[in-house]
């Protein structure tokens, strides 16, 4: 302890080390403030009239999001799959075991053992639960083969309660 203080006490206000130092240290923080704090612009997207009305409506069917390389709105919770039961609207009396792979308020990501077209709206429900529980409605938004499988990317079709959303692990 004696040792900083004596270093310090041999400091004098005029000497030009103390205000090199005093200076390099408040450039440091000056330089980390500003590139701190410097906002990254968006790049503007100009639109004419013409181009809007060449639009498909199916590749706009989502809502603009905030930014501008995400477009999902809720986070994906993964977790052990959970096995679920598919009813295909082709053969609604012999339902489908499908996985849940992960999920989020907004959807499902389903593994299946065979593919079903973009646009399919089906009903799932988790198979470990009640024959009493609801139906819930899904729009299949992709479908991919992955190995022996299909993924398979489901919307809900509205927003549902967080008791349901949990039956789905």
């Amino acid at each position: 302890m004696t040792q900083i203080t004596k270093l310090f006490s041999n400091l004098a206000i005029t000497d030009p080390a103390v205000w090199l130092a005093i200076s390099a240290g408040l450039i440091v923080v000056f330089v980390f403030l500003l590139l701190g704090r410097r906002k990254r612009r968006a790049a503007r997207v100009v639109v004419s009239e013409e181009s809007l009305n060449d639009l498909n409506p199916a590749d706009v069917w989502l809502p603009p999001s905030k930014r501008s390389d995400e477009r999902r709105r809720a986070t994906r919770r993964l977790g052990v799959p959970t096995p679920v039961k598919v009813l295909d609207p082709r053969k609604p009396k012999r339902p489908i075991e499908a996985f849940v792979l992960d999920r989020s308020s907004g959807g499902v990501r389903m593994a299946a053992e065979k593919p079903f077209p973009t646009g399919t709206t089906m009903q799932i429900r988790p198979s470990n639960a009640h024959e009493e529980s609801p139906w819930v409605t899904i729009i299949v938004r992709s479908c991919r083969e992955v190995g022996d499988h299909f993924e398979l990317g489901c919307q809900f079709q509205e927003e549902l309660p967080i008791h349901i959303l949990l039956l789905f692990g």
